[in-house]
């Protein structure tokens, strides 16, 4: 398959007439090895043979993912411990990195996990960092020195990141992606200044604390101005414990004093429990802003009355300049909420209103109540389900018809994605003037009145773009769970193929009924006709799991996770 000159030996065919092996040139070869994306093959094709090796050794390296324990692994088919005769894999792949020349392929850097520390009691007494703490965030700025062409950094341990990490990104002019994750629990560790990084474009912060972990973001913010993607979250102690710790100004401080304006594409915010003193409205350019995301932030109807005080600054001031974002997420809803979504803002296309609950709960003293989901990841990309466990304040309720009526009214020409609250169940009228204002809509995830999945066959045909449809499940209507439950019994992917085939359904491609999904594929042609004669057929439908649409927008942006 190589070139004839790799081998130096003739590979123009075989003998006794066999057939022609032909030689393919190296940029062909190089294509083929761009398609490999597991670590796995890429790691067989480089024991293959040294051309292959130099070939594919780029690509190999180029996400590198390493994670810690806070225990001893073993392996479940040998029975011996990870790293025995050396030390653990997280320990011995920074050594690989840090030693060898292989750092310079790196364009992509996580670390994760859990990073197990000794004597935290004794140093903390005397103000010191723990030697282990020390020794990792020094192979780390190493490692990074010598990665030539990092474009992505990732720092999810449950230690803090030192100022020489800091130091050390600073200096990198490739990196583009930052994501820092602050401890849970608090300790005592140095404050930061944090450098700017002029090339940096993605800029995530997680666990913000501001008492324990009060780092200087506000200089990172002014002088990196490429910036365009700003995911803040704080921990959430801060809002359950009703402590206003946070202050914007500290963060945004430097932009309203240089008058200068973060041009910003998508801006996140989570877990907000801060005053708003009115100067956090020119800090970001409200004409470049495409994407906004606030979770758990600002309050809304249903909320406790203990943050009234704080959540009501964001009401009492009014905005400059309105801006006209191509996509809204968020979990609150409330009447100031509802009369913005009424007021000049004009070209949404993507509205999610999540009904998903928080995912966990954090203790008073600022330590994460743990749950088994802790142990796989730090950000599980499986969301938390919709099952409110508290009942929904009647304003809530109330609230669903205003918003149906000023997204149809001001929005139901350009929406194409549109998820609801689930305790919204609109009736045969709602559903009938949303598909008529809403024309364009591709995935649409709303709540019914009534199970009755015939008003579907009506209004199909007035939605030819949609491509998913998901009627969600409301858990403390007992008979709309019910009637689910007997669909789920009763209900056979089978039934629904002669239905789907039809041509009004040939865009839909995933289902959602409840907690069911189902994912609907092409056409099958079947032995027989039907009644008019013409040949049998039906569309292939599957049972799907939640994991399988999350790049469904209506499933996967259902979420508290940011």
């Amino acid at each position: 398959m190589f070139d004839r000159g790799i081998y130096g030996a003739d590979t123009g065919s075989y003998e006794n007439g066999g057939a022609q092996v032909i030689p393919l040139p190296l940029n062909l070869i190089a294509l083929i090895i761009s398609y490999l994306d597991q670590p796995a093959d890429l790691a067989r094709t480089c024991r293959t043979c040294r051309v292959l090796h130099y070939m594919t050794l780029p690509q190999l390296y180029s996400n590198v993912s390493l994670r810690s324990y806070d225990y001893i692994r073993y392996s479940p088919l040998t029975g011996r411990p990870e790293g025995c005769g050396g030390a653990s894999p997280f320990s011995m792949g920074l050594n690989g990195l840090v030693t060898r020349s292989i750092a310079g392929y790196v364009r992509k850097f996580r670390l994760w996990g859990e990073f197990k520390e000794y004597d935290l009691e004794e140093c903390a007494k005397v103000g010191r960092v723990p030697d282990g703490s020390m020794m990792l965030n020094c192979l780390v700025r190493a490692a990074v020195e010598k990665m030539g062409v990092l474009e992505s950094f990732s720092w999810e341990l449950n230690t803090k990141m030192l100022p020489t990490v800091w130091q050390g990104l600073a200096q990198k002019q490739t990196l583009t992606s930052l994501a820092v994750k602050f401890p849970s629990v608090r300790l005592p560790r140095p404050t930061v200044l944090v450098p700017p990084i002029p090339s940096l474009k993605s800029l995530r912060i997680t666990d913000i604390d501001p008492l324990c972990y009060p780092d200087d973001i506000s200089l990172l913010l002014l002088d990196s101005r490429k910036l365009r993607d700003l995911t803040l979250h704080w921990n959430p102690r801060m809002r359950s414990a009703r402590e206003p710790s946070v202050s914007l100004h500290a963060y945004f401080g430097r932009l309203v004093s240089r008058q200068h304006q973060l041009t910003l594409r998508s801006i996140t915010f989570a877990n907000l429990y801060a005053t708003n003193n009115g100067g956090f409205d020119g800090v970001v350019d409200p004409k470049k802003l495409e994407e906004i995301t606030f979770i758990n932030s600002t309050g809304g109807a249903g909320d406790s009355g203990e943050t009234a005080f704080i959540d009501l600054s964001w009401q009492m001031h009014s905005h400059k300049e309105i801006p006209s974002p191509k996509m809204i997420r968020g979990d609150k809803i409330s009447r100031q909420h509802c009369e913005w979504l009424g007021t000049n803002l004009v070209g949404l296309e993507r509205y999610y209103l999540i009904g998903a609950t928080q995912p966990c709960e954090r203790k008073s003293n600022g330590q994460r109540v743990r749950t088994p989901s802790d142990n796989v990841n730090p950000y599980p990309s499986t969301p938390v389900p919709s099952t409110p466990s508290t009942p929904i304040d009647p304003t809530a309720i109330s609230l669903g018809k205003d918003y149906l009526d000023l997204v149809c009214k001001n929005h139901g020409s350009t929406l194409r994605h549109l998820l609801l609250k689930p305790q919204w169940r609109l009736s045969s009228e709602d559903l009938g003037r949303l598909v008529r204002c809403c024309p364009n809509l591709e995935q649409l995830g709303v709540g019914l009145e009534v199970a009755d999945l015939d008003i579907l066959c009506i209004l199909m045909p007035f939605l030819p773009k949609l491509s998913a449809l998901r009627i969600l499940d409301d858990p403390q209507n007992g008979a709309f769970a019910e009637a689910m439950k007997r669909i789920d019994d009763a209900f056979p992917e089978n039934d629904m193929g002669p239905e789907l085939a039809k041509p009004e359904y040939s865009q839909l491609r995933w289902l959602g009924l409840g907690n069911m999904v189902f994912e609907v594929k092409g056409l099958v042609r079947l032995g027989g006709v039907d009644t008019n004669g013409e040949n049998f057929i039906m569309r292939d439908i599957k049972r799907a799991s939640r994991e399988d649409v999350q790049h469904v927008e209506i499933w996967g942006m259902d979420s508290m996770e940011i």
